[in-house]
C-alpha cells in the first residue's frame, strides 16, 4: 500500500502546534563537552605511530596534506567507533595496479586506542573512489572498497564479500548494509555478510534501515505535479510515499522508524508511515552529521556566514539540543564526525587533527 501524507505546506496550524518543535539559537547556553584527547597529523609517516596531543591544546606542525573534509558525504563515513578502538580511513595517494585499467585510490586504515588516541595498527586498502567505513553492532568495521571487508577492531580479517554495486549506507543500528546493485537493491547482514534481495528495479538510496531504504529521486509528479521534494521509503512491500512538498534533500534514517529530512528550511522528522513527528528550527545552513547506534542522539552541522563550524547534538526522543561541539580546526565543507554506540562520546576532525569529546 502506498502512503500519501499531506504535503507539509498544507498541514494546518493546529497540527503544527501539536507537533513538538525544538528551537536552537546561538544565544542558547548548551552544556559544554569535555575534550578527552587530540591526535594528528595522522598521515605523516614520521609521526603516525602514537603522536598525541593532550589537553594543553598544543598546535601541531607537519606537512600540508588534504584534510579530506571537502565532501559532506565522506564526513559521516570516514571514522567509526569499533569496540575499544576508533577506526579511520585516510587517503594517502594513488597507484596503478595490474588488475585495474585505471589508477586506484590508496587509503590507510588506522586503528586508534579510544582511551589515549594512540595508533595501534594500520593497514593499506585500495578503492576506485571513496572508501566508506561503517561500524557494526557487534564491534566490527565494514570497509566498502573494491569488495566488502569485515574487520575486527585490530583490522584483522573477519569476512569478505565480493560484490558488484554500490554499498554506501549502513543502518543506524549497525546491523545492515545497503547495496544498490544497478539495477536492483539488496540488504547485506553486517555480521554474516549474507545478502537479501529487496528489489530488481533500479534503485538509488540516501539511507538504509534494517528493513528497507529511503530515496529522494523517486518523483511522484503524476499525483503531485506542483511538488518538488519527495521522500520514498521502499521495503519488501514496495514503495511508500513518506513526504511530498516544496523542499527536500537527502533523507536519513535516525532509527528504523524515524527519518530526518535535512533539505528544507527547518529540519523535519517523519515516521515511515508519513506522519510529521517533529520540526527543528536551526539558524544558518545545516547538514546531517550522524546518529548513535542506540537511536538516542543525532548531530547536525550548523554554519553561519563567516562563522566557525559547529555541531549541535540533539535528542532523538525530544528533538531538544543537548550540547554543542566546535571543532578545533574547521573542515573545508564538513569535519568528520562519529558517535560512540551509546551516544556518550563524539569524535570530530580529520587526518590533520582528530579530537574525542565526552558529551554531557
Amino acid at each position: 500500500m502506498k502512503l500519501g501524507p499531506k504535503p507539509l505546506k498544507k498541514i494546518g496550524l493546529a497540527v503544527l502546534l501539536v507537533t513538538a518543535i525544538a528551537m536552537y539559537a546561538p544565544a542558547q547556553n548548551l552544556p559544554a563537552p569535555s575534550r578527552v584527547w587530540s591526535v594528528g597529523p595522522l598521515t605523516n609517516a614520521e609521526q603516525v605511530m602514537g603522536f598525541v596531543v593532550g589537553n594543553s591544546g598544543t598546535t601541531l606542525s607537519g606537512p600540508h596534506i588534504d584534510s579530506q573534509t571537502s565532501s559532506i558525504y565522506a564526513a559521516t563515513r570516514s571514522v567509526v567507533f569499533v569496540g575499544d578502538r576508533l577506526v579511520l580511513a585516510s587517503k594517502v595517494g594513488m597507484r596503478q595496479v595490474p588488475d585495474a585499467k585505471i589508477p586506484v585510490q590508496v587509503y590507510q586504515l588506522l586503528s586508534l586506542d579510544t582511551q589515549t588516541g594512540r595508533v595501534k595498527e594500520k593497514r593499506e586498502i585500495t578503492a576506485f573512489g571513496s572508501l566508506p567505513v561503517f561500524a557494526t553492532n557487534d564491534a566490527h568495521v565494514i570497509v566498502a572498497g573494491r569488495n566488502v571487508l569485515r574487520l575486527a577492531p585490530d583490522l584483522k580479517d573477519a569476512g569478505v564479500l565480493d560484490y558488484h554495486g554500490s554499498a554506501e549506507n549502513m543502518s543506524p543500528n549497525g546491523s545492515t548494509l545497503g547495496n544498490a546493485t544497478n539495477p536492483g537493491y539488496e540488504l547485506i547482514d553486517a555480521r554474516s555478510l549474507k545478502s537479501t534481495k529487496l528489489t530488481d528495479s533500479p534503485a538509488y538510496d540516501t539511507s538504509v534501515s534494517s528493513k528497507g531504504f529511503v530515496t529522494d529521486n523517486v518523483h511522484w509528479t503524476g499525483k503531485y505535479p506542483s511538488d518538488l521534494g519527495f521522500i520514498t521509503y521502499r521495503d519488501a512491500a514496495g514503495d511508500h510515499l513518506v513526504y511530498h512538498g516544496s523542499c527536500g534533500g537527502r533523507p536519513q534514517f535516525l532509527t528504523d522508524d524515524l527519518i530526518l529530512e535535512p533539505g528544507c528550511k527547518s529540519p523535519l522528522i517523519f515516521d515511515t508511515q508519513g506522519n510529521l513527528v517533529r520540526t527543528l528550527s536551526a539558524e544558518g545552513g545545516f547538514s546531517y552529521a550522524g546518529v548513535s547506534q542506540n537511536g538516542k542522539r543525532f548531530a547536525l552541522q550548523l554554519t553561519d556566514s563567516g562563522k566557525q563550524e559547529r555541531f549541535v547534538i540533539f535528542s532523538v526522543e525530544t528533538g531538544e539540543p543537548i550540547a554543542e561541539v566546535k571543532p578545533e580546526q574547521d573542515g573545508e565543507q564538513q569535519s568528520w564526525t562519529a558517535f560512540s554506540p551509546d551516544g556518550s562520546m563524539l569524535v570530530v576532525g580529520s587526518p590533520l587533527k582528530l579530537t574525542l569529546y565526552h558529551l554531557p
